[in-house]
């Protein structure tokens, strides 16, 4: 054999014993999911002392977006960011114009039971961080006031349904349970001032959401 015959012989051999290691590597499952959620936010508890949480924000509506990346099949760890859009305080009325909204963003750790099956259950838990505003007034005049601080702490579980081996889809649920420390307020296009929440009038809160996730593995 000449040495122009054995270069693209030897080629073509390295390529085949290549390929069972490549398939190896698709197989692991490692690598990165883009996840799209739509939640529907309950409030319990209150967002400082003797001030309810539901009469601050109200419900929401919650979609989300997160990006994890899976060690295998079973296990991701994730990055996650939520816009709320809330229903306003409750004593809101046609005399006033009333928004708010609840940003929430963290990391997730999940795990993934059986991965490769039809109907594939998940649990999850995390730490983030959460702000809250809301705004309030009439003919262009508006106070605001914010609220933040750590979400301490929200465990979730799902049940995934896998559509094909990159895409699933299906219900899940989380709790969250948070406290603010910071409180933000401006008046009438004023400057915002912001202060620290004192620990006599700080308070626990929990945010409840069921909600739809759809999962793409990339």
């Amino acid at each position: 054999m000449t040495a122009r015959s054995f270069i693209p012989s030897l080629a073509v051999s390295l390529s085949l014993l290549a390929l069972p290691a490549a398939a190896d590597d698709t197989s692991s499952g490692s690598g990165l999911a883009l996840g799209v959620r739509a939640a529907y936010g309950l409030p319990v508890g209150d967002a400082v002392k003797d001030d309810a949480l539901s009469e601050v924000f109200g419900t929401t509506v919650a979609p989300q977006i997160d990006l994890s990346y899976f060690f295998g099949r079973q296990l991701s760890l994730g990055a996650y960011f939520q816009y709320g859009i809330a229903t306003g305080p409750d004593d809101c009325n046609e005399e006033f114009n009333c928004s708010s909204k609840v940003l929430r963003f963290g990391v997730d750790l999940d795990y993934h039971f059986a991965p490769d099956a039809f109907v594939a259950p998940w649990v999850g838990v995390g730490v983030g961080y959460e702000s809250g505003s809301v705004e309030v007034g009439d003919d262009g005049e508006f106070a605001t006031l914010g609220v933040r601080g750590f979400d301490l702490g929200h465990a979730h579980f799902g049940v995934d349904f896998q559509l094909t081996r990159s895409i699933a889809v299906g219900p899940y649920v989380t709790a969250s349970l948070g406290q603010y420390s910071k409180l933000t307020a401006s008046v009438f296009s004023g400057a915002e001032i912001t202060d620290d929440i004192p620990s006599d009038q700080k308070a626990l809160h929990m945010w409840i959401q069921p909600g739809v996730r759809v999962q793409i593995r990339l």
